[in-house]
């Protein structure tokens, strides 16, 4: 596997080389000092071009960087398909052989002033032309949690238990998947933003766990760690129902925390019908 130093080498020789790449700059996890980086980190590098229609046409150039496992175009999508004769933004998401990956987007200069609104970790690599929108980003503000509006706190928690009702529904119909998906996705995003404004609260909001929440443990004891990853149920329908009542009182712990500190209203009545016709479906099955 090439080292980070020969990847960067590659990425600013190529740039410093083409008269028609402008400007560099490095985006995502390798820009910020908060963020893991090891050998799975990618490389986020935005190339600033004279005309990104020379970049798209013939995608043939991305060789240059080694040997591509498999590729991706964002941008171009069958629900959204590129316009090849435009001047928009273009993405290569490009896993290497040897695995390494760059997450290379070309702007055209033509649209570089949108880069002015940019908040995001960014170190600026290169600036043949002193762009003033390049602008270098030191914090991950960007990324911290925020502080819930009391309706958007009263919204999570009514989609929450609303979303239970769906579980309990697939379950007692032995629709496996329908279950799963709302439990695993709909329900559990509930749950995860509820946690976050528990860390927030912990932290004066001044923290973030990451993309999918992967830095989630850095924020929570052992044994908080341990308590979320037992709520997820293993393939038996009533490990799910089991692991349903779990997440259910769980949140609703979190849900008691968080309405405290906002000084929000808390449904306690909503909350305690919905778990016994939960338990009561459970048992009519």
């Amino acid at each position: 596997m090439r080292t980070e130093n020969e990847m960067m080498d590659l990425i600013m020789n190529k740039a410093i080389e083409d008269n028609r790449i402008r400007a560099v700059a490095m985006d995502g996890s390798r820009s910020n000092k908060n963020a893991v980086h090891d050998e799975y980190s990618d490389f986020d590098i935005v190339y600033f071009v004279t005309d990104v229609r020379e970049f798209t046409k013939d995608k043939s150039w991305i060789n240059y960087f080694g040997d591509i496992l498999i590729v991706q175009y964002p941008e171009d999508w069958y629900k959204h398909p590129y316009d090849y004769d435009s001047h928009d933004t273009f993405a290569y998401l490009i896993q290497f052989a040897d695995g390494n990956r760059i997450d290379l987007t070309i702007v055209d200069i033509r649209n570089i002033e949108s880069e002015r609104d940019n908040i995001e970790p960014r170190i600026v690599l290169l600036n043949k032309d002193n762009y003033e929108e390049l602008i270098p980003v030191n914090d991950e503000k960007a990324f911290y949690i925020k502080p819930p509006t009391h309706m958007e706190f009263y919204n999570t928690c009514n989609e929450f238990r609303w979303i239970s009702l769906y579980i309990s529904k697939g379950l007692c119909r032995e629709e496996f998947y329908y279950a799963r998906y709302a439990f695993d996705n709909l329900t559990m995003d509930m749950f995860m933003k509820m946690l976050n404004w528990k860390i927030g609260i912990e932290h004066d909001f001044k923290v973030t766990t990451g993309h999918y929440n992967k830095y989630l443990k850095r924020f929570l004891s052992p044994d908080e760690m341990k308590r979320v990853q037992g709520l997820f149920p293993n393939g038996e329908y009533e490990d799910m129902w089991d692991k349903l009542f779990l997440i259910y009182d769980y949140f609703h712990e979190l849900e008691v925390l968080v309405a405290k500190h906002f000084d929000f209203p808390c449904d306690i009545v909503e909350t305690k019908r919905v778990r016994e016709f939960l338990r009561k479906r459970r048992h009519l099955k």
